[in-house]
């Protein structure tokens, strides 16, 4: 009897990594985002300082090597993901404390999802399966707690749910660590190089994300200039240095530009999304119109994306080209934007997990283990771009309209706007999805170009 009952919870406990890496980037994002009342440094620092690592922790860990392999580097990610939802538990007694554990979160948020998925293939190749389908119904069933654990007010929110992931992160280091193929070793970890280029570029991107995120928030507009013309000069930059380093790279230039355009239109799904449809739509109608589209086409991409490249004739890049393309004109249409959420997030998480596969298929000098973490590496420079891009058209719109920048301010957060703050928002989404549509046409020109060459030898 005690042996069926320990089998039973084990189902539960070895769903807990799946979970983790599906939910790690938006539970952290809601739950800070729930602390802060926008009024003081103090209560949006947690959010801002998880929202910033998260996005440039893997910036971090390409520009300081210490010869982690993947296994290890899920491990620790596993171990700091556990102590920051722990010390956030205590956070509710003494506030300050918030600020660790969203450092932590932040970080392991950013190294976990890439680890994890070479990890897990890695294994399978091994012919080891964690996730087998009969686990899906019992991490549903985890998945439901935690996200009625997210829905609950303010303090028991936090507790709640900062418990359930302390258990969750102990639940899947318990898992991993039993993984077959795989010993952990701390004694490998060993000083390598710093890379200056990758630590210049977290530094960078950490303080101007920081600063434009703050400045959103408390609605600083001296913050919110130094933000923008921080950036504009970084992307003077990097356009120079681009153009020199092209031909050092490892990987075809159209899968170096379908990665990043797949982050650009990753933070157009999360950030521009929730912006628009909580002006048009009402910020309460925010869970079904925008979360509910967004995770479905992204569950069905998990379950249908391979079968639906599979059964198509054409190429799979022509085939995913082709419905990004379609999902952004149906954003376009008038009323079309929820139903073109939803298509583009699918298409998102189908080239997503189709980029997995290629980054390992593909003939190039990157090791194996570090594949995964340089797509998403360059599918973070995407997503970090496109922000500070959809800000510049935010900015420079509400200059061309003689709109005053506090009231841009204002449109990214939840208070009343004039109706003129809806008509600049319009017509940054026309530019927005021109933008992509112009990075879609380019990704098709430049693998049409490596076909021909490819085809000439």
């Amino acid at each position: 009897m005690f042996g069926k009952l320990k089998q039973f919870g084990r189902q539960f406990t070895e769903t807990t990594p799946f979970i983790l890496s599906n939910t790690v980037i938006f539970i952290p994002y809601l739950l800070f985002m729930g602390l802060s009342n926008g009024f003081g440094w103090q209560l949006i620092l947690p959010f801002t300082l998880f929202y910033t690592f998260r996005m440039t922790g893997l910036f971090l860990i390409s520009g300081i090597r210490f010869g982690l392999d993947s296994y290890t580097l899920l491990m620790i990610s596993l171990l700091i993901g556990g102590a920051g939802s722990l010390v956030g538990i205590f956070g509710m007694f003494y506030f300050p404390l918030f600020y660790f554990s969203s450092v932590l979160l932040g970080l392991s948020a950013a190294w976990l999802v890439p680890a994890n998925v070479t990890v897990n293939r890695h294994e399978k190749q091994q012919g080891y399966v964690n996730m087998k389908g009969s686990k899906y119904f019992f991490a549903l069933f985890l998945l439901f707690i935690l996200f009625r654990a997210i829905e609950l007010p303010y303090p028991l929110q936090a507790g709640v749910t900062l418990s359930l992931y302390t258990v969750f992160y102990i639940m899947a280091y318990h898992t991993v660590s039993h993984y077959p193929r795989y010993e952990l070793d701390f004694k490998d970890i060993k000083k390598n190089l710093v890379v200056t280029k990758e630590l210049v570029l977290f530094a960078v991107f950490f303080v101007l994300l920081f600063v434009l995120r703050n400045a959103r928030l408390l609605v600083d507009t001296k913050l919110f200039d130094f933000a923008i013309f921080g950036f504009l000069l970084l992307f003077i930059v990097l356009t120079f240095y681009l153009g020199r380093a092209r031909k050092n790279w490892k990987l075809p230039d159209w899968l170096n530009l379908l990665t990043f355009l797949n982050g650009m239109i990753g933070n157009f799904l999360f950030l521009f999304s929730t912006i628009y449809i909580g002006r048009v739509y009402g910020f309460d109608k925010i869970a079904m119109h925008m979360y509910v589209p967004y995770i479905t086409g992204m569950l069905l991409a998990k379950i249908l994306g391979q079968s639906v490249l599979r059964r198509v004739s054409s190429s799979p890049v022509v085939l995913q080209l082709a419905g990004m393309l379609f999902s952004l004109f149906v954003l376009l249409i008038p009323h079309g934007f929820i139903v073109g959420l939803f298509l583009l997030s699918f298409w998102h998480a189908v080239t997503g997990s189709w980029l997995n596969q290629e980054y390992y298929a593909i003939e190039t000098a990157i090791p194996a283990d570090r594949r995964v973490i340089t797509k998403y590496t360059t599918q973070n420079k995407g997503s970090v771009i496109h922000q500070f891009l959809l800000m510049t058209m935010l900015f420079g719109t509400a200059y061309l309209m003689d709109e005053p920048l506090n009231l841009l301010l204002r449109l990214t957060g939840k208070g009343n706007v004039p109706a003129s703050g809806l008509e600049l928002l319009i017509y940054v989404k026309w530019l927005n999805i021109g933008l992509l549509i112009l990075g879609v046409i380019s990704v098709y020109v430049l693998w049409k170009r490596g076909e021909k060459h490819a085809s000439i030898r």
